[in-house]
């Protein structure tokens, strides 16, 4: 399991380049992955079905959702703590990246870093879109560059038996 340092806080809610509030047109025809219940539900109703979808049922920390609702062709659930990353969560994903069909990851605790597994899982050219609560969502194409970059941070969380 990873842990995100309070420290890296700060660095990882630095605003996304661009944040959208609709699916732009260029994603449409690619694979998507989604992190977080509004962002999906959003891309559901402009009629992109995420390849992938990590949702916890929950939107600023109080119950939402409607995304668990969403019909994808396998639906995993998981456990994943605040701040964290567990090596289930990290394995779902991997193993709903090479399937063929469409997944849903039900998270019992919080998504919020499963976009960092996702860009460096994903395979080049996959779009990987998370929320950016109470502003849209943030659309990150999976390159060398994006992928070196979740890498890096994932690197830097502690590991479990460090915290």
């Amino acid at each position: 399991m990873l842990i995100l340092p309070d420290e890296m806080r700060e660095e990882l809610a630095r605003p996304c380049p661009t944040v959208y509030t609709d699916a732009p047109p260029y994603i449409r025809g690619k694979r998507v992955i989604s992190v977080g219940d509004v962002c999906t539900i959003t891309l559901y109703q402009s009629g992109i079905i995420p390849h992938l979808a990590v949702i916890d049922g929950r939107t600023r920390r109080s119950s939402h959702s409607g995304a668990e609702g969403l019909r994808f062709d396998m639906t995993m659930r998981v456990k994943n703590p605040q701040a964290t990353i567990t090596d289930e969560l990290w394995d779902s994903i991997e193993k709903a990246l090479k399937r063929q069909e469409s997944t849903m990851i039900m998270v019992d605790g919080e998504e919020d870093l499963a976009a960092l597994v996702c860009l460096s899982e994903a395979d080049y050219g996959d779009i990987v879109v998370y929320g950016i609560p109470e502003k849209g969502m943030c659309i990150i194409e999976v390159s060398e560059e994006t992928r070196k970059k979740a890498r890096d941070v994932l690197s830097r969380m502690k590991k479990a038996t460090e915290a």
